[in-house]
């Protein structure tokens, strides 16, 4: 349609006059004011349900003042309309200009719109040369910095141009000390270049847009990027805490294709001694899409499968598509109560190929949604989500701006489609006394805010390449600097991948040292081969560890997945902090090194922090027997440890240095900080002891010469070690305390190990003592009893474990944690 420039004439607070625009500037979170312009004839104060703010603005602890009719102070920031109708935004600080707008144009809508008065409107800032710019969402440009990025944002939902690994989020903060939202969820798009910075919506009712600034002025030595994230996350909603389960392996293919596959390698992981947290069933474990439920003939009794998931320790996640067929079970309801888009002339046609699409800007569609959720997977304990093609998936470019939903057109609401999907869950949830830190959904695509309806974010359906490889160690970090706290990829890419391969035996190896340090740790893939398709259709090949590694390869895989689970406090740590402040678990080098200049290039983004203590260089070449890593300078009272011989690297150096690492493929460059000198460890044994004449009867000790008044005890083998004193104990960074250990007496024959005084038992003894969080280089200790003998009690860690489970055992308590090693 024809564009035309409105005359641009000043109106404070006027929406209505007929021949002016208005304009609204309001605080929104500290150091931070929206702002929102409208044409002539429209009122300016537009709060729509479906935008990335929050509907209510945070609470602000900054000062706020109107030193002008047309300006706003809050905290730091001073924003000024013009007389031209153009926006200023100055840090007040030092006076800095963060943002000149040069451009407002409104003109008729560029796509099909459902509102009187809709039109499309561009704006248009000067750029700063040297600027860097780092958000937007997850693309695969090749670099964390997104300076020089333009995006059509109705690309990111088409499955051709990405394969479901983009994502528009219209979000980003900049070096000089700014951030910037687009908080409109139309189609458009935008451009970012030294010289312009510009935003286009296809179809709305006004600009509207969210500035923030840091609370001083910005310094060398101090990063920017930590206040804007918070300050961000405080504006559009921060991510609930991850639950626990999340933080370990999560084991996937495409596809499991019926319950004792799935059993078998569930029971697989566990008899090996593997970490294994979370299991998934993929796509078409339905009769019909849109059935949302299991085929009882491929699943036939999912409730004593979740039972038999739950007993070994894994939880199960179930994929879930947004869509409804003529033959499913729901369709009826979905299509009398108008629950699925239209086309706009308002009649009922498929999303794409068959398959129509709910509506989830429709409430009653978004419950109904919900309650069939509830009757096919809830009513059998299953409460995590795998929300797949949730873009929502489309194939063709010739839809975009052609459906309806109930509040208005793709092209006017389209962006804010996936999150309200993430809505109906968090919602729903609620419903059923499930809180957003007990369950997490896991999406394929995003926008901003989504992640307040505890959903997490996957890459697509990339390959299985080391080119794809290398541009995901990328992604994550434009992802994170983007809001998004959860993000994983598929180990080994998606697609293409052959095990019998030598190029693919080296990159899965490759990418499980990658993805061990990714905030969610997840196999997925659909592998080459596999058997025949048959009534449940096909499984594709094997793509469980065992079945994708041997030798050496095995061993490596092996050693990362034992390492996360180590780290799995450290884990959650690291997202309650997320949670709070909106720092990423993941952190480009710049965030966590402002002041090291060696931080900032492009030959840095190929590694990453994760968290502040541990340095991440996967190697993104096939057959590299070297990678070169930059390594930041540290405080003097610390230094770079290499894990895989933890021996100290450069102590000395007052600088970054970049030094080259060889890269075998049992080892990669991986680094933790750490004391310049560790206290010594005083570790002694902690064994386990049993009675040969009663096979049933076994006990802990501190040595061999811990052994019974009636000599029968014998060493079975080493459960670990305690600590011989009461120090805290210093691991890569972190203090953590500890606490005794009592060998308790109750019989003469009997005993057990606990952290509880021995209270009336006078023979009980400190044996030792165990940290009380976990740390790296440790493993749970627990006390068991056997439900068959109540004064029979035994404390385990993994190889008890394994005999406490086989003999009947049941656990009592957790009586901390010692070192293996």
């Amino acid at each position: 349609k024809k564009m035309h420039l409105v005359l641009l004439l000043l109106a404070v607070l006027t929406a209505g006059r007929a021949n002016a625009l208005s304009f609204q500037l309001d605080p929104f979170g500290d150091n931070s004011i929206r702002v929102r312009v409208a044409p002539p004839g429209q009122s300016a104060v537009v709060n729509p349900e479906f935008q990335g703010l929050l509907l209510t603005p945070p609470a602000l602890k900054t000062a706020v003042n109107r030193p002008t009719a047309d300006s706003l102070t809050n905290g730091n920031l001073m924003v000024t309309v013009d007389s031209s109708g153009l926006v200023t935004a100055q840090r007040i600080s030092d006076k800095a200009i963060l943002l000149q707008q040069t451009v407002l144009q409104f003109a008729d809508a560029t796509i099909n719109t459902t509102k009187a008065g809709s039109q499309s409107v561009l704006v248009s800032f000067k750029g700063h040369p040297g600027e860097r710019i780092y958000g937007l969402g997850e693309h695969r440009t090749g670099t964390v910095n997104q300076m020089n990025f333009t995006k059509e944002f109705s690309h990111s939902q088409l499955y051709g141009f990405s394969q479901g690994g983009d994502v528009t989020i219209p979000w980003f903060s900049s070096t000089l000390g700014y951030g910037f939202l687009w908080n409109l969820v139309s189609y458009g798009n935008c451009s970012i270049t030294e010289s312009a910075i510009s935003f286009f919506s296809q179809a709305n009712h006004g600009a509207d847009f969210w500035i923030t600034t840091t609370s001083v002025t910005p310094s060398a030595q101090v990063s920017v990027f930590p206040e804007l994230l918070h300050q961000y996350v405080d504006a559009v909603g921060h991510a609930p805490t991850m639950p626990e389960y999340a933080s370990g392996f999560i084991q996937c293919k495409n596809r499991y294709r019926n319950q004792t596959q799935l059993l078998d390698v569930a029971k697989g992981y566990v008899s090996r001694g593997l970490p294994i947290s979370t299991i998934v069933i993929d796509y078409f474990h339905w009769k019909n899409m849109g059935d949302w439920s299991f085929n009882p003939q491929c699943w036939p009794s999912p409730g004593d499968m979740v039972q038999q998931l739950n007993e070994l320790g894994i939880e199960l996640m179930v994929s879930f598509w947004p869509f409804q067929t003529t033959d499913s079970s729901h369709w009826n309801e979905f299509k009398d109560n108008h629950y699925l888009a239209e086309n706009i002339s308002e009649a009922l046609v498929p999303w794409e190929n068959k398959y129509y699409l709910y509506d989830t800007f429709n409430e009653a569609a978004r419950n109904h949604t919900f309650s069939s959720f509830v009757d096919g997977y809830f009513r059998y304990g299953i409460k995590t989500l795998w929300l797949d093609a949730s873009e929502p998936e489309r194939f063709d470019i010739k839809s975009v701006g052609q459906r309806l939903f109930s509040v208005g057109t793709d092209g006017e609401v389209g962006e804010a489609w996936v999150q309200q999907h993430a809505r109906t869950f968090a919602d729903g949830m609620s419903t059923v006394n499930v809180a957003p830190d007990e369950y997490f959904v896991l999406m394929r695509s995003a926008y901003t805010g989504s992640w307040r309806h505890s959903a997490a974010l996957w890459s697509g359906d990339i390959s299985s390449t080391f080119e794809e490889f290398a541009l995901q160690v990328r992604v994550l970090q434009g992802v994170v600097m983007s809001g998004v706290v959860l993000w994983t990829t598929d180990i080994g890419g998606y697609k293409d991948g052959n095990p019998s391969d030598p190029m693919f035996q080296e990159l899965i190896v490759r990418w499980f040292q990658f993805g061990a340090f990714c905030p969610l740790f997840r196999l997925h893939g659909h592998r080459d081969g596999g058997p025949p398709a048959n009534e449940c259709g096909d499984t594709g090949g094997d793509n469980e560890v065992w079945n994708l590694a041997k030798g050496l390869h095995y061993d490596s895989i092996v050693t990362v997945m034992h390492l996360r689970e180590q780290l799995r406090s450290y884990v959650m740590q690291l997202n309650k902090e997320a949670s709070e402040t909106g720092m990423p678990m993941v952190r480009p080098m710049f965030l966590q090194f402002p002041a090291d200049e060696g931080c900032t290039g492009a030959d840095v983004e190929d590694q990453f922090m994760f968290g502040p203590i541990w340095l991440v260089a996967p190697v993104l070449e096939l057959k590299a027997t070297q990678r070169s890593v930059y390594l930041p300078a540290l405080p003097q009272n610390e230094t770079w440890y290499y894990y895989y011989n933890q021996s100290v690297v450069a102590p000395t150096f007052t600088k970054g240095q970049r030094i080259s690492v060889p890269t075998p493929i049992t080892e990669f460059p991986l680094f933790y900080r750490g004391p310049s000198v560790r206290p010594a460890a005083n570790l002694i044994p902690l064994v386990q002891m049993w009675d040969p004449t009663r096979a049933d009867h076994k006990l802990a000790g501190r040595d061999q010469g811990r052994q019974r008044q009636d000599g029968h005890y014998q060493v079975q083998w080493t459960e670990g070690y305690a600590r011989s004193d009461s120090l805290p104990v210093v691991i890569m960074g972190t203090t953590y305390p500890v606490t005794p250990l009592f060998l308790q007496h109750h019989r003469p024959t009997d005993a057990y190990v606990s952290t509880r005084p021995p209270h009336s038992d006078p023979q009980g003894s400190v044996i030792g003592y165990v940290l009380t969080e976990q740390a790296a280089g440790t493993v749970p200790l627990t006390v068991w009893y056997s439900a068959e003998r109540a004064d029979h009690m035994t404390v385990a860690s993994a190889q008890g474990l394994q005999y406490a489970q086989a003999h009947g055992y049941t656990l009592l308590e957790k009586a901390g944690f010692v070192f293996v090693a």
